[in-house]
């Protein structure tokens, strides 16, 4: 399996955008797309970070972060989170809460607690866990996703066809 076939083939993968941000002391932030549950009880999450992402050294020594589901209509503040070079955090959407960032408009976020980090490959695991957490009921907007190398949504099936 080469590197270049396991990207492509990866490509065909759908998967919620997320960004994850430490506190305001230590700010960093970047758009993950590798974020799942792991556990139920005690409630666990995950998601995978570059060791060359600008945002690992804060992330490999902070002991809280925050995780924020965006919605389909966040696709700026996604690209934002994934630029280097310059202050992702210069956004109307930004926000702190109790030290932590915020982001106003996500489709649901966490406050999570570090329970591990994990060398895989060119990357991370970072696992932790939730301590708090909230979403924006029914009616919030639908999450932004990513697949095939672009931003997309979950869409309504048409009318009289079957799922």
């Amino acid at each position: 399996m080469t590197p270049e076939l396991f990207k492509h083939i990866m490509r065909h993968q759908a998967a919620t955008v997320v960004l994850v941000t430490t506190d305001r002391d230590d700010r960093a932030g970047l758009t993950a797309t590798s974020f799942t549950s792991v556990s139920a009880n005690p409630p666990i999450v995950l998601f995978c970070v570059a060791r060359t992402a600008s945002a690992w050294p804060a992330l490999s020594v902070t002991d809280r972060i925050g995780i924020h589901l965006l919605g389909q209509d966040s696709q700026e503040l996604a690209r934002r989170f994934s630029t280097t070079g310059i202050d992702r955090f210069d956004h109307p959407a930004i926000c702190y809460d109790d030290g932590l960032t915020s982001v106003a408009g996500a489709v649901a976020w966490l406050e999570c607690r570090m329970v591990d980090r994990i060398p895989a490959g060119d990357h991370h695991i970072v696992l932790a866990a939730p301590v708090r957490g909230g979403h924006g009921g029914r009616d919030q907007s639908r999450p932004l996703l990513y697949h095939d190398r672009r931003y997309t949504s979950v869409t309504e099936p048409k009318e009289g066809t079957k799922p």
